[in-house]
Order: structure tokens, then C-alpha cells, then sequence
């Protein structure tokens, strides 16, 4: 060992980390991000919402950035 400290970040967060990432309560995150992002499966009752996807849809929010694939929310294609 180097003795080196790493910090690392995060590239997947739970629903409760994403919307204090995004600074907003959870039911917030519910109506207004959550179909936006895509949802990753951490297990078969966790879900997780990738940094780079809230990062974008942010930058939607403030004028910029690059849209997000039609089918960011696999929820959409059971429809």
C-alpha cells in the first residue's frame, strides 16, 4: 500500500441519495425526476438512479445539456 487515501464517488445512488443530490424531498423526485432517469435494479426491491442521468436531467432543467434516450424509463415501454 502507497498509503495513499482515494476518495471515490458514487456512480449509482439510491432514491433517497438521488433527490438529496438533486435537493429536493423524495415524493419531488417521484413526480418530477423519476420519469426522466433511468432505474437501475440493485436488488428485487432496490432501485438506483445513475449520477451521470440526474447530472443531465438537471442540465435540462437549467437550459443545457443533451437529451436523455425516449426510453430512459422502462416503465414507459409496459404502457
Amino acid at each position: 500500500m502507497s498509503g495513499k487515501i482515494v476518495q471515490m464517488s458514487p456512480r449509482i445512488l439510491d432514491i433517497g441519495d438521488a433527490a438529496s443530490y438533486l435537493a429536493m424531498s423524495v415524493g419531488t423526485f417521484r413526480t418530477q425526476v423519476l420519469p426522466h432517469v433511468r432505474q437501475i435494479a440493485l436488488s428485487a426491491r432496490r432501485r438506483g438512479y445513475l449520477v451521470s442521468d440526474l447530472d443531465r436531467w438537471i442540465d435540462q432543467q437549467a437550459g443545457g445539456g443533451t437529451e436523455l434516450p425516449a426510453s430512459a424509463n422502462p416503465w414507459d415501454m409496459m404502457s
